[in-house]
């Protein structure tokens, strides 16, 4: 039997549009929560060990976004596979030596519309030579 997905007032499911528009504007880490698994696992680049948890996983966002208050990222494509779905986006923010982008991808695995693991991939070393500053969740 395929299990249902209830929303309530303390979950949103998790959606292509719902990354478009908190990465629009992503001045509430606090609202990441809501589209995890108790359990979410995320493999950020740069970082040694995977985030284990809701709080590990919202820590490397707020960590991001309190690096670069001005950041916003675009959806650039993205593609589902199944319980996969892989978005290719683009960052913009100004660094220490100006505004910059950086073009990366997400692959989220979700589980009954949740978040269940996400690997973001990009290049550390073209982050750091463009923002002037170090990964912020290393």
């Amino acid at each position: 039997m395929l299990k249902q997905s209830i929303p309530t007032a303390d979950r949103r499911d998790w959606s292509v549009d719902a990354f478009r528009r908190f990465w629009a504007h992503p001045n509430n880490p606090e609202l990441v929560p809501a589209v995890l698994t108790d359990d979410v696992v995320g493999y950020w680049s740069g970082r040694e060990e995977p985030a284990r948890g809701k709080e590990a996983y919202t820590d490397c966002i707020a960590a991001l976004v309190g690096a670069f208050p001005d950041l916003c990222i675009t959806v650039a494509e993205h593609a589902t596979d199944g319980e996969f779905t892989f978005i290719r986006w683009i960052m913009h923010a100004t660094g220490a030596y100006g505004p910059f982008e950086l073009s990366g991808i997400d692959r989220v695995r979700t589980s009954n519309g949740l978040v269940a693991e996400n690997r973001i991939v990009f290049d550390t070393a073209a982050f750091t030579a463009r923002s002037g500053k170090a990964i912020p969740w290393a």
